[in-house]
């Protein structure tokens, strides 16, 4: 009896397991924020920000997006509304209230009220990769101008907007993280610097490489650069345009940036940091015959996420 009972328990708790694991995936499945749903041709705007803190950061930026779309494209929703009234059913009259037909007078008003709400420019995509997410925009927004453009009034207006969102990046093409794509979309970013009317100046790169071991930065920096040194010089310090490639997963973010180094990365919490401002050493006392000495109050190193969030 002891032998069948203990067999008996060993096979339910093997079943209570395995229905354990199958609830756990099924939970991960249902959570929006395990799904990747990034893929090529989109563009938007890469995110750093506080760990645990992705939602927030991302309806904060999101709120800021908007707030400059509005200044820098004051008539771009009322173009989209009006497009949206332009459709294959727009113009045709249905019966009216007294004509009868209630479905059709329902139809017009769910018509109407879609016609009139205010069209989606912003999404947030999760990259499932703490401390970093992604914004997809409208097609008709471009992610390098809107970024410029909040920049320059945060800068000359020196208030804070956001408090989780770090580096906020223009993602101007989004492609698969393969050499051959990711050579591709630079040259469709930094056009304006290959052709042959293009002044010479100064340019740098910026590669960034996250959970990703198909790709190395050995194997990106010679294949991008090889096309941007033939007229341009590199200057890693101040350089006039910084071309920033993201590689993340299977996917990768180029912008092109213009005073990378100057807007601090594009880091909207070191923005008004002082340059060359560090902390003071705190003074603490020994036991060695009571000598004071003088130690950096600077925070143990971190993962390589949180050093490129600031």
């Amino acid at each position: 009896m002891g032998k069948r009972f203990s067999e008996r328990s060993g096979a339910g708790a093997s079943q209570l397991k395995r229905t354990k694991r199958y609830q756990q995936m099924r939970d991960r499945l249902k959570n929006p924020q395990n799904s990747f749903d990034i893929s090529p041709g989109m563009k938007g705007f890469f995110v750093t920000c506080t760990r645990g803190r992705e939602k927030k950061s991302a309806l904060e930026t999101i709120d800021l997006l908007e707030d400059y779309t509005g200044k820098l494209y004051p008539d771009l929703e009322d173009e989209l509304r009006a497009e949206g009234e332009e459709g294959p059913n727009a113009g045709a009259e249905g019966p009216t209230a007294s004509g009868g037909d209630i479905e059709a007078d329902i139809a017009r008003e769910l018509a109407q009220m879609k016609s009139a709400s205010t069209p989606k420019l912003f999404r947030y995509l999760p990259t499932t990769i703490e401390c970093l997410i992604y914004i997809k925009c409208h097609k008709r927004i471009d992610p390098e101008q809107l970024v410029r453009f909040i920049f320059a009034d945060i800068t000359k207006t020196r208030q804070r907007k956001t408090r989780f969102t770090g580096r906020l990046i223009p993602a101007k093409v989004t492609t698969t993280s393969k050499l051959d794509a990711i050579v591709k979309g630079s040259k469709e970013v930094a056009r304006d610097l290959l052709v042959d009317e293009a002044e010479p100046t100064t340019f740098a790169l910026v590669v960034n490489i996250r959970y990703c071991d198909d790709i190395k930065r050995d194997d990106i920096i010679p294949a991008v650069a090889a096309m941007l040194d033939v007229k341009h010089k590199v200057d890693l310090k101040n350089a006039k345009y910084t071309l920033v490639i993201e590689v993340f997963k299977s996917m990768c973010t180029i912008g092109l940036v213009e005073d990378y180094n100057a807007l601090r990365r594009l880091n909207l919490q070191t923005l008004f940091d002082e340059p060359n401002a560090k902390k003071a050493p705190h003074s603490i006392r020994t036991s060695e015959g009571g000598a004071t000495t003088s130690r950096s109050s600077s925070p143990p190193p971190t993962s390589t996420i949180d050093k490129d969030i600031t």
